[in-house]
């Protein structure tokens, strides 16, 4: 058998020319001297002392990723085949240690039946057999033994997502076999009795795929990351495939201040931390659909390597793929959040990171009156998913939460209300633009959250002793009085319905958003006191600042008493000329006095005050436009015109419609105007009207 330098001489042939000059210069070198010495490989395993500290599995899997994989950078100067053998024995020393110190870590955190021996025979038995379960579908776990078994199945190779380098790699230094076997994996059958040509055309094919991809095609595997969380998951080769991730987040928010009955000014403020994890199937681009992108650039390579690429009917057809790709993620978790509804003054204290403008339960009669804290403590489940086609993207998540809450609102002088009981949440969210969200993209989310609040509830007066002993109580056990002793007012039951709406559109870069938004939130509550009686509220802020208000008692038969009713809009930051032509509808001495800057305005009116407008609109349309006019508006032959809002109230039925066309923000200025032009034939309005400068 023909050798030159030293190798057979039909392989050198076939070698590319840099290894054939890099066996040549070996060659040359052994014949001015003897070969360098042999470097002694490790005698002992390398210490993994991080992985024998770690508390949890999670600790463990961290840590063994965070080993660094052995420097072989001393080996450069020795020949090819001695440089090769010591790298492996390195990679062998360093994968036994990768085993032993997860195979450990299993031991160490699995669950034992000796954990349980202080429970009864069977119980025990259970529990343990309970604990098992859970441990072997535990992520962390999973992914120690998936350690354990690729160190044991590729001893001296180190895996490639372990070195991945930003870097664009060195596809000359891939052997022959890694070629080959990366190159299946995208279709491309390179014969094991290839040309040298061949090979070369090969690796130049390699050399254009980005880094994080080639990687996986070189060790196909598992791959865990940490980042606010972490997940496991199988690389997506063939197609749609299984992920498990683990997400911790923490959000602080804080509201604009919104103007309510009153006047009254609040900011709401929100913390909360949310810890998930769930099962993600993915059906985005396969690795091959990835990659056919940089297979078009193999128009500019030789023609070794496009005639070798071509070749390949997976990247000539199956590549290219689904036009649509996305995702879908179940998930369940916990919450645990503190929302408080703040004056303006505490809310830039919030702003300014000083935490002594949060309410505090525990000192109930520092916090100003009419703020109020809750806390919830929930459990959680949901989907997300996404969809892409080309650069539209279009995704939502649905979350359902269930728990308990308990919360605090500061009343007049000395009164507090204390509630505690069951709070389910429904949350969704939807996207609908271009780009990716999360990155960089432009157009429409909306959010929607509803919830419902099963309360007990109760008024305590601290300025007696026994009001300040049933508070503590209420701190220390979460328990609501559920009687009227000394000291508590009143104690009931209250249902709760909250609802917040959120809609914006714009540019979404990362976790900012830039662009216009509308926000409109509500309440709905009834209250069922000890003593029988029953009230009722309904408070809704529209987007456009309208604020609407209505409270009435129920009577024994559960429907509304209107006789008590009291019935309150406020328009916030409204128009200086508006705000004084509803000025002048209560008060036409007023008429023509235009503020010098917005105005915050409050209607308020009973019952009977609310069909007296609605009568008199209907005089309105009767003198100005005919009886022909009000009887095809009663008929529904004519719709009222939307600047004719005399013409909405004059075919109102109930009190609810009167208010509806009072609250009306879309036609709020038309609003106002056909009130003034109804003042000024019937007079001044019915009701109560207050206006404040909107500073």
């Amino acid at each position: 058998m023909s050798t030159i330098y030293g190798v057979n001489a039909q392989t050198y042939h076939r070698l590319p020319p840099e290894d054939q000059a890099s066996i040549r210069n070996s060659f040359q070198a052994r014949q001015e001297q003897d070969a360098p010495a042999r470097p002694a490989p490790a005698a002992e395993p390398l210490p993994a002392p991080t992985v024998d500290g770690a508390t949890t599995p999670r600790e463990a899997v961290a840590a063994l990723h965070d080993l660094p994989p052995p420097d072989t950078g001393d080996l450069a100067p020795l020949p090819p085949d001695l440089r090769s053998a010591l790298a492996q024995e390195r990679a062998e020393v360093y994968n036994a240690t990768r085993a032993s110190a997860a195979q450990a870590a299993l031991d160490r955190f699995a669950p034992t039946r000796e954990d349980f021996s202080s429970l009864p025979g069977r119980t025990g038995d259970m529990e343990y057999a309970d604990a098992r379960s859970a441990w072997s579908q535990d992520p962390y776990a999973q992914e120690l033994q998936r350690i354990v078994d690729e160190a044991n199945a590729s001893p001296g190779e180190i895996p490639a997502y372990l070195t991945a380098a930003d870097a664009t790699a060195d596809t000359q230094q891939f052997t022959p076999d890694q070629v080959r076997d990366a190159l299946s994996l995208l279709g491309v059958d390179l014969p094991a009795d290839g040309s040298p040509e061949q090979l070369d055309a090969g690796r130049q094919i390699l050399a254009t795929v980005p880094d994080d991809l080639l990687g996986t095609l070189v060790n196909p595997g598992s791959q865990v990351s940490f980042t606010g969380g972490g997940g496991v998951g199988t690389p997506n080769l063939a197609g749609p495939n299984v992920q498990y991730n683990v997400d911790v987040e923490g959000r602080v928010e804080l509201s604009d201040v919104q103007t309510g009955v009153d006047f009254e000014q609040t900011q709401q403020f929100e913390m909360s931390v949310q810890v998930q994890g769930g099962a993600a199937f993915d059906v985005s681009r396969t690795l091959p659909q990835k990659l056919y992108k940089w297979a078009d650039r193999l128009g500019k390579l030789p023609d070794e390597v496009r005639d070798l690429a071509n070749s390949s009917p997976l990247l000539k057809q199956v590549a290219k793929g689904l036009p649509v790709t996305g995702s879908y993620t179940e998930f369940q978790g916990e919450r645990l959040s503190y929302e408080a509804t703040v004056t303006p003054q505490q809310g830039a204290q919030l702003a300014e990171g000083d935490a002594s403008g949060m309410p505090n339960p525990l000192a109930p009669l520092e916090m100003p009156e009419g703020t109020s804290v809750l806390m919830r403590g929930q459990s959680l489940e949901g989907s997300s998913f996404e969809a892409n086609w080309k650069a539209l993207t279009i995704g939502g998540t649905h979350t359902e939460l269930s728990g308990l809450g308990f919360g605090v609102t500061r009343g007049e002088g000395s009164i507090v209300e204390v509630y505690s009981g069951p709070v389910e949440t429904v949350e969704n969210s939807a996207f609908l633009g271009l780009g990716r969200q999360g990155a960089l993209a432009i157009g429409i989310s909306s959010d929607l959250s509803m919830e419902t609040r099963e309360m007990q509830i109760a008024r305590i007066d601290l300025s007696t002793e026994e009001g300040q002993a049933a508070y503590q109580a209420f701190v220390s056990t979460g328990q609501v009085p559920d009687w009227a002793p000394p000291g508590v007012q009143q104690s009931g039951t209250t249902e709760v319905f909250s609802h917040e709406y959120a809609r914006s559109i714009g540019l979404q870069v990362g976790g900012l958003e830039i662009g216009g938004s509308s926000d409109a939130n509500g309440n709905i509550t009834r209250t069922t006191w000890a003593d029988g009686t029953t009230e009722y509220s309904n408070t809704y802020t529209s987007a456009g600042g309208v604020t609407t208000d209505v409270r009435y008692a129920l009577d024994a038969s559960g429907k509304p008493d209107y006789a008590g009713a009291t019935w309150t809009v406020v328009r916030a930051d409204l128009d200086p000329a508006l705000a004084n032509y509803l000025e002048s509808a209560y008060d036409p001495s007023r008429a023509n006095a235009f503020p010098d800057q917005p105005q915050h305005a409050q209607m308020v009116l009973s019952t009977d005050q609310l069909m007296d407008l609605r009568d008199r609109a209907r005089e309105y349309v009767l003198q100005n436009q005919g009886q022909g006019k009000l009887d095809n508006l009663d008929s529904g032959a004519e719709t009222p015109w939307w600047s004719s809002q005399e013409e909405a109230l004059a075919i109102a039925q109930t009190p609810e419609e009167v208010f509806a066309v009072l609250g009306n923000d879309m036609h709020g200025g038309a609003v106002i105007e056909s009130l003034l032009a109804m003042s000024h034939d019937g007079g001044p309005l019915p009701g109560e009207f207050r206006m404040i400068d909107a500073g």
